[in-house]
């Protein structure tokens, strides 16, 4: 089945999908994105930054890279014997969930703009790649403040006063525009209380909910 981990950047969505991979034999972790994607790097940055006018074009790179990456490894799973029914391929993060960070970033560009996105992100998002199952991990901010400055990524760090307004209503807004989007896509989905809990506790907790899940509806 496809499950994907989701949540606030810093959840720690990451690392709980990387550990589920581990745990379930025969299973896949698809990273968000890969370290050295250049293009990737270079957009996060120039957005950290406050580059103008590259939104767009930033989000469609990141639809088009994740629908690509999914589609790349639902073939590469069918050819190696594995199938969906049984095995699971564990999503670090997933398209529609995407969408939040668009709202965000475009939310003072003019609405013709806005609407031309949600053209663009209709067409792009595939109903078979969405997952049978999400797992939100849900952190307070002073969590995801300190969870940010321990993993250390440099843009971020050194970047994180001119962009703290961004992060809190990112945060204030994340959680209320998932669980929409998540009933709108009709995707299954439970929340974890990820705060002041360690990654042995969380992934125990995203165990329970797989094993309980009754993935044949």
């Amino acid at each position: 089945m496809i499950i994907g981990i989701s949540g606030m950047i810093a959840s720690g969505k990451s690392t709980l999908a990387k550990n589920l991979a581990k745990f379930y034999d025969n299973s896949i972790y698809l990273e968000e994105f890969q370290s050295e994607d250049k293009i990737f790097n270079q957009f996060i940055e120039w957005f950290y930054k406050g580059v103008k006018n590259i939104n767009l074009a930033f989000q469609a790179y990141i639809l088009e890279s994740s629908a690509n990456t999914l589609r790349s490894a639902l073939i590469d799973f069918s050819k190696s014997g594995k199938i969906c029914q049984t095995n699971h391929i564990f999503l670090d993060r997933f398209n529609v969930e995407h969408y939040i960070f668009a709202l965000i970033s475009m939310k003072n560009k003019p609405a013709k703009f806005i609407k031309a996105f949600d053209q663009l992100f209709n067409k792009m998002i595939e109903k078979d790649q969405n997952p049978n199952l999400a797992i939100f991990i849900d952190i307070d901010f002073d969590n995801f403040k300190e969870r940010l400055f321990k993993r250390g990524r440099k843009s971020e760090i050194k970047n994180y006063e001119q962009n703290e307004e961004y992060f809190k209503e990112l945060h204030a807004l994340y959680r209320h525009l998932y669980e929409k989007l998540m009933n709108t896509y009709k995707i299954p989905y439970v929340i974890i209380d990820g705060n002041n809990k360690n990654e042995h506790q969380i992934l125990a907790e995203a165990i329970n909910i797989i094993e309980k899940f009754d993935f044949s509806k």
